[in-house]
């Protein structure tokens, strides 16, 4: 109190002003803290800190660390608000490179405001950041340390948080803090008479540890005797054991087969789809009976009526029926085949159903390869198109889709039928 009030500050640097002003703030503020419960004195320290908050600010670089931490320090100080507390003192370390002591004090004062808002976890964090800086500075300040002993007390970690108090204390009496020592005093006891019997549980405990051991020694001996009696039964059990392995063996054998019987019925199944492909035996038929007639025309020389019948056959009619055959059958074995299939591309190069619920050509050549034809010319003669236009067609999709035209083909191969 002599220095603050004797000091004049005539022909001192702005830097160190700025310096000045902020322990003097510095020194109210303890001032207020010491006489907490005493709203007129805490008032006027308090209003005494706030005036040399402002004069700190006056002679700081604006762009310095210290004029944005006391400018904060001034905010908070008219406004509170845990938000800002928390985000201001976040936003402070991230933006300057400050001392190692430095950093212990907002680190403290970041976690203070974390656990005032319920993040114990954040503040238990940042306050042994702090206390971990107090050590690597050479600082022997107490906060941290002193409020880390708490934290483990609460957490009942009665071995850490005697270690803290002690290192708290042991600072506290190497800057013969009293303000420290009286903060230390009111936990300290409380540590230790807990730490006290924490160590007589610790001690009842190795002690019924030790008589559950030879206790357990001596059934362990008793245990020995009736063991090796069953060791003979378990030798029976186990002979029947590879017994039943060697049946369990034999019944794999016969779901193998089992397995296989039912893949053979999935390929006649699929085989359904490609038998329908290559004929309709009442198309065949007609086809022969108006051909048959056809040629009699020809024999009795009636060139236009036969031309007629042969006009009139509806092969293209035909190809199409067959065709709406071969999307059913196929899209009731795949009724998954178009979804999966599109997966395959972005979202606006979906390819859907005609309005009939057939398939577009170029998914039919996809169909075809899925079910095992992967002969362009034989897909080429079911579609009636040419082997070059299948290229085509599947080129286009290729080009299409999201994945490599390499991948494209196995990964339509790998759509599962349901």
């Amino acid at each position: 109190m002599e220095i603050i009030n004797g000091f004049n500050p005539s022909g001192v640097s702005d830097g160190v002003l700025a310096s000045f002003y902020i322990q003097c703030a510095s020194t109210w503020q303890n001032l207020s803290s010491y006489v907490e419960g005493l709203p007129d004195l805490q008032e006027k320290y308090d209003s005494l800190k706030l005036e040399y908050y402002d004069l700190a600010i006056a002679y700081s670089e604006k762009d310095s660390f210290e004029y944005a931490w006391i400018s904060l320090e001034r905010e908070l100080a008219g406004n509170y608000s845990d938000e800002l507390a928390v985000f201001g003192r976040r936003n402070l370390l991230a933006r300057f490179n400050i001392s190692e002591h430095a950093q212990a004090e907002q680190y403290s004062i970041l976690a203070s405001a974390l656990s005032a808002i319920g993040k114990q976890n954040e503040s238990l964090y940042y306050r042994a950041i702090s206390a971990i800086c107090d050590i690597r500075s050479c600082t022997h300040e107490t906060t941290s340390a002193k409020v880390l002993a708490e934290c483990m007390y609460r957490q009942k970690d009665i071995a850490r948080a005697s270690k803290y108090i002690h290192q708290a204390l042991y600072d506290a009496e190497f800057y013969n803090s009293r303000l420290r020592m009286v903060e230390i005093g009111t936990i300290l006891p409380v540590i230790e008479n807990s730490r006290y019997m924490w160590v007589n549980r610790q001690r009842t405990l190795l002690t019924a540890f030790g008589a559950t051991i030879l206790v357990s020694l001596i059934v362990t001996v008793v245990l020995l005797g009736k063991i090796r009696r069953r060791n003979r039964r378990l030798s029976e059990v186990h002979r029947k054991l590879v017994k039943n392995s060697d049946m369990l063996k034999k019944t794999s054998e016969a779901l193998s087969e089992l397995n296989d019987k039912l893949k053979e019925t999935n390929e006649i199944k699929d085989q359904y789809i490609i038998q329908s492909l290559y004929g309709n035996s009442a198309f065949v038929n007609e086809v022969e009976e108006q051909t048959k007639f056809a040629a009699r025309k020809i024999m009795a020389r009636q060139y236009d009526d036969a031309l007629m019948m042969l006009h009139h056959l509806g092969i293209k009619e035909e190809r199409e029926r067959m065709y709406a055959s071969f999307d059913y059958a196929f899209l009731k074995l795949f009724p998954n085949f178009m979804e999966e299939f599109n997966k395959l591309f972005p979202d606006d190069a979906h390819i859907h159903l005609d309005e009939d619920g057939h398939l577009p050509m170029e998914i039919r050549i996809f169909a075809l390869m899925r079910l095992g034809i992967d002969n362009a010319a034989k897909i080429a003669e079911y579609l009636n198109l040419s082997v070059n236009t299948v290229y085509v067609y599947k080129t286009k999709l290729k080009s299409r889709s999201n994945v490599s035209k390499e991948d494209f083909d196995a990964m339509v191969m790998a759509i599962k039928k349901q």
